[in-house]
């Protein structure tokens, strides 16, 4: 983890009249001359004027300063263990603002999780902001205590900055506690009106790990809001909708992100088809899995268009559900799909496109029962085509087999004393 120092401002109001934050002129004057030195990059002189300075105070809000900015130095080289210690000294002083004091501890604790450290991190963060919070109360009241008059106005006093919080939790979640980082991220959330992105990601991962599933939907709503383009937004959403047995708000989810143009991968399309099936609106499903699959932006897999052929049936288009059978029986080596498509084709009266799709089939082989059932098939559709003497053929092979031979046999009986009554 790459760190960006903070810009440290040496010059801060008083934050309550209990810190004694005062700087000598001499002290004032050295401290901004060595703050230019370092923006200009100096660092071999910077130093040596902050280690006399240390050399010369004595622990006090001045010194506290100084060892800051000794620090800065450091990282701004990106010598963080370096650094770290001298952030760490200036904390040891216990002389600074409340809000100086968070955002050393938040700096220190960012450097040691860039360290890999996340229980240091935690152990220095997380209690002075507990008790900063505590003082952030007492100073709050006291304040409206002394304007009685604006209390309706005031706003509460906060020493501590949104991204103090997210430091512990990022502490808590590298160390996968990820409950205990649910009410640091909340408070950071809460102090700020434009929330990062990657905050509320933390969030939402976190109520996940916690099975805290609708939350995890709440935040995906505001991360939706936030970036509508993040495709994986919208397809995590749908799917926790369909862990929360919620399936037409997880239809609705990626219909809205569908027509906005954000789900795209075929992953979401296909879950998008199936739920639209599952909903009871297949003809919708099929319409977008056939525009998918004919411009190749879904894979053309026999798995595909075994879901095509299942919306278009369900939506009653038998002759889409057979066009989309066969398309799937060319990724296999035996032929039930075809003959799936030669009954949906009997079923619409294309009964010479039946026959053919079923001794195709029987070609390309099947079990015994499906073959049977083709031969029964394409003995039917040249009855229905008035061929009697083809019908008559299938119907003696479809006696070889058990499962068909009684309905043979009384097909074969029935053209037998239709073709006496010509006769006569």
């Amino acid at each position: 983890m790459r760190l960006f120092p903070w810009l440290i401002l040496l010059l801060l109001p008083l934050m309550s009249q209990a810190y004694d934050t005062s700087l000598s002129p001499a002290l004032y004057k050295n401290l901004n001359e060595i703050q230019e030195q370092l923006t200009e990059q100096n660092y071999e002189a910077v130093e040596k004027r902050l280690v006399k300075l240390e050399e010369q105070l004595k622990p006090s809000f001045g010194l506290a300063l100084v060892y800051q900015l000794h620090g800065q130095m450091w990282l701004m080289q990106e010598q963080a263990e370096k650094g770290l210690v001298y952030f760490q000294k200036a904390l040891a002083l216990e002389v600074l603002a409340p809000a100086q004091e968070a955002g050393i501890a938040t700096t220190t604790a960012q450097i040691l999780l860039s360290l890999e450290r996340p229980k240091e991190a935690y152990n220095v963060l997380q209690p002075r902001l507990t008790r900063i919070l505590e003082l952030e109360k007492e100073d709050s009241n006291a304040s409206k205590s002394r304007v009685k008059s604006q209390a309706s106005d005031s706003k509460p006093i906060q020493y501590i900055q949104a991204n103090s919080f997210i430091v512990v939790a990022t502490a808590n979640q590298l160390q996968k506690q990820y409950k205990q980082s649910i009410p640091w991220l909340q408070q950071g959330l809460a102090r700020t009106d434009e929330p990062k992105e990657n905050w509320l990601l933390m969030l939402m991962v976190a109520y996940y790990q916690e099975k805290q599933y609708a939350d995890s939907v709440s935040v995906l709503d505001d991360l939706i809001r936030i970036n509508p383009n993040k495709e994986d937004y919208w397809q995590q959403q749908a799917s926790l909708y369909q862990m929360l047995e919620q399936t037409s708000k997880a239809l609705r989810t990626l219909e809205l992100g569908y027509a906005g143009g954000y789900v795209q991968k075929p992953d979401s399309i296909l879950q998008l088809v199936q739920l639209l099936i599952n909903n009871g609106i297949p003809e919708r499903a099929g319409r977008i899995l056939q525009k998918h699959l004919s411009d190749n932006s879904i894979e053309l897999s026999d798995k595909h268009w075994k879901t095509l052929a299942a919306a278009w049936q369900q939506s009653r288009e038998h002759a889409k559900a057979a066009e989309a059978l066969l398309e799937a029986s060319k990724y296999m080596n035996e032929g039930t799909l075809i003959f799936r498509a030669a009954q949906l084709q009997a079923q619409i009266g294309e009964y010479q496109q039946s026959t053919d799709n079923a001794k195709q089939a029987i070609q390309k082989g099947l079990k015994d029962k499906d073959e049977s059932n083709a031969l029964m098939l394409i003995a039917s559709n040249a009855y229905e085509l008035k061929d009697l003497a083809e019908s008559r053929r299938y119907f003696q092979r479809a006696l070889q087999y058990p499962n068909t031979a009684s309905n043979a046999k009384n097909w074969l009986d029935y053209i037998a004393a239709l073709e006496e009554s010509y006769n006569l």
